[in-house]
């Protein structure tokens, strides 16, 4: 009988849920930046209300961005590289959208490595902030019981 052992290799970074939290972010990411496309260029009945169309897809946009932010939040390792998988496929998504939508790159003045840049930079952020937010509360926590048990003095027996 011969025993195989898997190595680390895709399979096992397919399994990871920070892959999947970022493939499944990403792909929502993309559907957003569809509908937002589509909606402003090619629904002219939406034009007199373009200040809430607008204004709901950057809302919607945002809100499907704190996704990996939410599911690991006491990982900021996980949300970077959550957070810059959904980001390097919405950056796929927006060169795609820059075949059909030629002035694409012009009217937003990047282009999708531009955009793959912002993003790391973004969830990099993200994840310093919950990183330092973490240490602090561990080191408060640390610092209270440090405290309490300092507190407590043991009378001697008489």
């Amino acid at each position: 009988m011969s025993t195989t052992q898997k190595g680390p290799g895709l399979s096992g970074a397919v399994h990871n849920p920070a892959f999947f939290t970022g493939v499944l972010t990403g792909i929502l990411l993309s559907f957003v930046m569809y509908g937002w496309l589509y909606a402003a260029n090619r629904m002219s009945g939406l034009e007199h209300l373009a200040f809430f169309r607008n204004w709901i897809c950057l809302g919607t946009f945002g809100f499907v961005m704190i996704i990996p932010v939410l599911r690991f939040f006491r990982s900021p390792g996980r949300i970077f590289a959550s957070g810059l998988v959904a980001w390097f496929l919405l950056c796929v998504a927006y060169a795609s959208a820059e075949i059909c939508f030629v002035n694409l790159s012009n009217r937003f003045a990047t282009g999708a490595f531009k955009l793959l840049v912002m993003g790391a930079v973004l969830y990099g952020g993200v994840g310093v902030m919950v990183w330092t937010l973490t240490t602090v509360v561990t080191v408060l926590r640390q610092n209270t019981s440090a405290a309490s048990s300092a507190i407590e003095v043991s009378t001697p027996p008489r």
